[in-house]
């Protein structure tokens, strides 16, 4: 697994990971890169750079779940769908009782790690974290949906979005934070990228 701390990416072993773990507060986060049926990707602004849809995982959500739900909150599109990582099949000897079309696999995040200090206002509210230092993990999924207006979530930083090539999805990325510069190299250099 890649950990990513400012602008430098390197691997962590399990070991290691687990004995952070003891030491920081471990947070699981989902987000997607969105591409639209012209192969547009999505972007937002938030706080003045460029993003991708993500945020915390929600008590009893799946990864996929918390993903679906992030990008519309934070873009306001609607019809949000996975996107499959594989061609999908279908069996001639499928028992009659099965339905015609099996169903879609599901997507396979690609996964980044940000380490980050608490900032002090979290400390004083009313469930002040056990750690000052937080292992934020985000799994991001590939996504699909319709071209649609935007209504970016304002309280959360975010004040544009914008439907985008995928050379300039690419580009600006890389002149973001470390680890989505890292998701932005992986995305480009996998299977996922082909889908659309």
């Amino acid at each position: 697994m890649k950990l990513s701390y400012k602008y430098h990416t390197f691997n962590i072993p399990l070991r290691l990971l687990l004995l952070l773990k003891r030491h920081i507060v471990f947070v699981r986060a989902a987000g997607g890169f969105v591409s639209a049926p012209d192969g547009r990707m999505l972007l937002i602004l938030r706080n003045g750079r460029w993003d991708l849809p993500k945020g915390k995982v929600e008590p009893g959500e799946t990864l996929l779940q918390a993903a679906l739900r992030e990008v519309q909150e934070e873009t306001g599109i609607h019809g949000l769908s996975p996107s499959p990582t594989q061609p999908l099949s279908h069996s001639t000897t499928q028992p009659l009782s099965h339905p015609a079309t099996p169903p879609l696999p599901l997507p396979t995040p690609l996964k980044t790690y940000h380490l980050f200090r608490a900032p002090s206002a979290w400390f004083s509210g009313p469930n002040p974290p056990a750690h000052k230092w937080h292992l934020k993990q985000t799994s991001w999924f590939p996504l699909s949906a319709d071209i649609q207006p935007f209504s970016p979530q304002l309280d959360e930083g975010i004040s544009a979005a914008e439907w985008v090539d995928p050379s300039s999805w690419y580009a600006r990325l890389q002149s973001s934070y470390g680890t989505l510069r890292t998701l932005s190299s992986l995305y480009k250099s996998s299977p996922l990228s082909s889908i659309n």
